[in-house]
């Protein structure tokens, strides 16, 4: 015991090197300077609300994004194996690595608080603290025995939505239910809004306790096997035929790896369960949600449809295919590959068309599912699909282009996913300054899909096609000398 507590401070600068190599330092940082500009922009009277409501949303899910990748990444390298010699144990382990992410939770909600003008509340810090350090835990339980983050990235829709809806629907006021305080996250939620509750913090911290006991066997489990790699690795090892070959193999290691951890799964059936809930709110849940909160949905679907489809599909589309190029990167596959008659390139190309296509497709089949239309007709929506599929390629690009690991990766999705949503305020905003969102291509994809006639809405299309090839052109020439690392 005197050992482990001589080493802790050993494990502890450990663990903060590999937060600043990763980048996990770097991107909350980013995070939370962009945060703190954005919260200057609303009345004074909003922001209170505002910052609860970033702080449970984004800045206190850093846990969500970094525990389950580090975990994931040591197992590849086999550093969790090694540990298992030593005489740290996983509760030694685990109580650094969330200390840790719940310390740059608290550091991350202060600026916040600070920097959004509102002023720092004991009570709002406390809240920001146990709700990372809550999520921290059910990602690591999460993680399992997964090899992979595309292992993990389907579960999360299946713990997240019970987890998490019950707060939001208490926070907004939609339902009011006694049992929507059966989350944990809803009492988490009160403390963001500064509501102090002796009871609903003693439950969170129970709920904590109750976690720590499955995510120290995840630990000791990772520890306990040796570092494998996916099947599709070795496969992929074996391909050294011509571009049409190699593009086959590529698509069939792909297909398999996704379908074996579920994520095509969760794609293919999560799209348009969206969009069956965006028809049944525009739909039967308009009334309710007028008598309930007065508002008028209807008036702002056009909105609702841009964020859960034209601009959620394709970034999830291109996270997933940068995601892969890690994996293959983590995995050592990619030198192998770089010496077959097909190359890297054919890789690349192949891996950038599927999620374009699969995006174009997925939103010519959601957009009608949703009951969504277009001013244009079938033209408009077909320039929506086309204009969200080039926006899926930024993300692919800057996640195989910038990171050399899963890790950096989770911690640059996090950065680029705010600025990638950030044109929906081009609803709103009617100012020639608007135009800066056309920097970003779902800036143009929601314009396309917000057009009003089939020649606008083409219009709109292109400049996500070049906007995207603009990207291509700065990014490309990285990715080529990182992927020949």
């Amino acid at each position: 015991m005197n050992l482990a507590v001589a080493l802790a401070p050993r494990l502890l600068r450990h663990e903060l090197r590999l937060h600043t190599r990763h980048g996990i330092v770097a991107g909350i940082a980013v995070i939370t300077g962009i945060w703190i500009a954005l919260l200057w922009l609303l009345p004074p009277a909003a922001r209170p609300t505002a910052v609860a409501w970033v702080l449970f949303l984004d800045v206190a899910t850093v846990g969500f994004y970094f525990a389950p990748a580090l975990l994931v990444v040591e197992r590849a390298n086999g550093i969790t194996a090694a540990l298992r010699l030593t005489t740290m144990s996983p509760r030694h382990a685990l109580a650094v690595r969330i200390g840790l992410l719940g310390t740059w939770a608290l550091f991350a909600a202060l600026a916040v608080t600070l920097g959004g003008g509102v002023g720092w509340a004991p009570t709002v810090l406390v809240g920001a603290t146990v709700t990372a350090v809550l999520l921290s835990l059910t990602a690591v339980v999460m993680v399992g025995r997964g090899d992979t983050l595309t292992d993990y990235l389907p579960r999360i829709p299946v713990v997240g939505v019970p987890l998490l809806a019950p707060a939001l629907a208490h926070g907004t006021g939609l339902v009011t239910h006694p049992a929507t305080r059966l989350s944990p996250a809803t009492a988490a939620l009160e403390l963001l809004l500064g509501r102090w509750s002796p009871a609903g913090l003693l439950f969170v911290v129970l709920v904590c306790a109750a976690l720590w006991v499955p995510a120290e066997r995840v630990l000791l489990d990772v520890r306990a096997r040796a570092p494998q790699r996916p099947r599709r690795r070795e496969r992929a090892r074996r391909t050294d035929v011509g571009p049409e070959g190699a593009v086959r193999s590529f698509a069939r290691t792909d297909r398999r790896s996704l379908l074996g951890d579920g994520m095509l799964v969760t794609l293919a059936l999560g799209i348009p369960l969206l969009a069956v809930l965006l028809r049944l709110a525009a739909g039967p849940g308009n009334g309710w949600l007028e008598s309930r909160l007065g508002v008028d949905l209807v008036a702002h679907l056009p909105v609702l449809w841009a964020l859960v489809l034209v601009f959620h599909t394709p970034v999830m589309a291109g996270a997933i295919t940068g995601m892969l190029f890690l994996e293959d990167r983590d995995a050592g596959v990619l030198p192998a590959v770089a010496v077959t008659r097909a190359g890297l390139s054919t890789l690349v190309a192949y891996r950038l068309t599927a999620a374009a296509v699969l995006t174009a497709a997925a939103l010519m089949v959601a957009l009608p599912l949703a009951g969504a239309r277009h001013s244009a007709g079938t033209p408009g929506v077909v320039a929506t699909a086309v204009a969200s599929a080039a926006a899926s390629l930024v993300p692919a690009l800057l996640l195989a282009a910038l990171v050399r690991d899963r890790v950096a990766g989770m911690a640059l999705m996090k950065v680029v996913a705010l600025p990638l949503y950030l044109p929906l305020a081009w609803w709103f905003v009617d100012h020639p300054s608007a135009w800066a969102f056309a920097l970003v291509p779902t800036g143009w994809a929601a314009r396309a899909w917000w057009a009003s006639r089939p020649g606008e809405a083409a219009g709109f299309a292109l400049g996500a096609i070049g906007c995207s090839a603009a990207w291509g052109a700065v990014v490309l020439p990285r990715l080529r000398r990182r992927l020949s690392d």
